[in-house]
């Protein structure tokens, strides 16, 4: 990760970070999954210039205006496509420290999910054979006292290496757990 994006994400106002905490990953659902609703929003484009080409050369000038910008409107519906699917990818984000997992939701209103590395219990990540292809897929995070996920990191890149670096840091917070209670 750079270092400016770790800087805008530390600075954010919804990121509570203690002193000596550190950032090891952040990152949003893969760009691959915009691409079905991009591809979506292409075609809308398409036939609306189309159907403004074909309107034109078909019947020329002088139609009704409802039917003039029809085109433009189909147009338009494409390029909110395309806004939409960018705007529900940017909304997400995932950062795992050293101490604690949150999940962000909201681009205006804003939901966050914390949760402490001492409560995690298990994690597990899945793939369909169309997400190892791409390169994506899930991460699953289960709590203490919960037999359903707690948090689940959707369509993240590299999955294996996210998990990896999660029961990493299991590992070194439970290897520090009996020093912070007077040492074992």
């Amino acid at each position: 990760m750079s270092s400016s994006t770790d800087a805008s994400i530390e600075d954010a106002d919804w990121l509570h970070l203690s002193d000596d905490e550190e950032i090891r990953w952040a990152g949003r659902p893969s760009r691959f999954t915009l691409a079905p609703s991009i591809a979506v929003a292409a075609v809308v484009v398409l036939v609306g210039g189309v159907f403004e080409v074909g309107l034109e050369r078909l019947v020329g000038g002088g139609l009704p205006w409802p039917i003039a910008y029809a085109p433009l409107g189909v147009a338009l519906v494409g390029i909110a496509i395309a806004v939409w699917a960018y705007a529900d990818w940017l909304r997400l984000l995932y950062v795992l420290t050293d101490e604690e997992i949150y999940v962000k939701q909201g681009l205006v209103s804003r939901d966050v999910t914390q949760v402490r590395l001492d409560r995690v219990q298990n994690t597990a990540y899945d793939q369909s054979p169309r997400e190892r292809l791409l390169g994506y897929g899930d991460v699953r995070v289960y709590t203490a006292g919960s037999s359903t996920e707690d948090v689940t990191f959707e369509r993240i890149p590299n999955p294996d290496r996210v998990q990896n670096t999660l029961t990493d840091l299991l590992s070194d917070q439970s290897s520090q757990r009996p020093q912070e209670r007077g040492g074992v």
